[in-house]
């Protein structure tokens, strides 16, 4: 049997009126995902995905 290691993240999803999501593709990657990444120490799920944001889209919530 294979154990296989836990990792967490965090991810937003932003609509436009249309219904349109916005995704991201991070620096030596080729598949777009939502923004969003792992969490710093201490960090809550809300706290992760609102940084992430900020550091990926300059964008805050």
């Amino acid at each position: 049997m294979v154990e296989s290691a836990v990792i967490r993240v965090s991810a937003v999803v932003l609509r436009d009126s249309t219904g349109a999501v916005l995704t991201v593709r991070k620096r030596g990657t080729t598949r777009f995902m939502f923004p969003g990444g792992k969490p710093e120490p201490g960090e809550s799920a809300l706290q992760t995905a609102i940084r992430e944001c900020r550091e990926e889209l300059q964008l805050e919530l």
